[in-house]
């Protein structure tokens, strides 16, 4: 059994859990003991969860290379005040479908996400995602390497739009997931957060050369 950490759906908070103790009677004597139930068929695990912060219960079924699977749902992680609307709503969206283990839904508002952010940020709203990533690219507004994420996120996206393509497996989905939000990040929250700091020391630093000590 490996740790397992999640955004507890009754406290909403981060935080990992602990097998719940068992009291088993058993020739008149009381044993505790932390029950795991393994089912060798398909290495899994059954167990029930308790949050180190509110001490709720969830049930919790794990099984090797696949993400532990929670009832009830967990909340998906918070997402960045600083992401604006519609950007912020897509990636929420997309994570509820991930946490609900609707995986293709979860890759198509992964998409959505990105190309609402092609739009906001200039590209043709008329254009393909793949054109309008390689707009951005080559205006400078985004870099080879950002190009390179908004693609996977495009391919995957695909793949769920259309049902002759591969199935999005649960790997597939937390990936571009990971992706989609890391694209929305550096777009918007890093450059807000810096923006932020130069403003807490004032114009005459604000270029990075000004009143430097030598």
């Amino acid at each position: 059994m490996s740790d397992v950490s999640i955004y507890c759906p009754y406290c909403h908070r981060y935080t990992s859990l602990t097998v719940a103790p068992t009291i088993v009677d058993y020739a008149g004597r009381h044993l505790e003991a932390n029950v795991v139930y393994t089912d060798p068929r398909n290495d899994s695990e059954w167990w029930i969860g308790i949050c180190n912060s509110c001490k709720e219960a969830v049930l919790v079924h794990s099984r090797n290379g696949y993400s532990p699977r929670i009832s009830p749902d967990p909340l998906p992680s918070p997402t960045d005040e600083r992401i604006p609307d519609p950007m912020k709503s897509d990636l929420v969206e997309a994570k509820m479908c991930f946490a609900a283990h609707a995986f293709r839904g979860c890759a198509m508002m992964a998409r959505r996400a990105v190309q609402s952010t092609c739009i906001d940020k200039g590209a043709n709203k008329n254009n393909q995602l793949v054109t309008q990533l390689e707009e951005l690219r080559s205006k400078g507004v985004i870099t080879q390497e950002l190009a390179s994420w908004g693609h996977s996120v495009r391919w995957i996206g695909n793949d769920a739009a259309h049902p002759d393509s591969s199935k999005v497996e649960e790997k597939d989905a937390d990936d571009i997931l990971k992706l989609a939000e890391e694209f929305l990040r550096v777009i918007y929250v890093t450059p807000q957060i810096a923006k932020e700091q130069a403003g807490k020391r004032g114009p005459a630093r604000q270029d990075g050369r000004k009143n430097e000590k030598k």
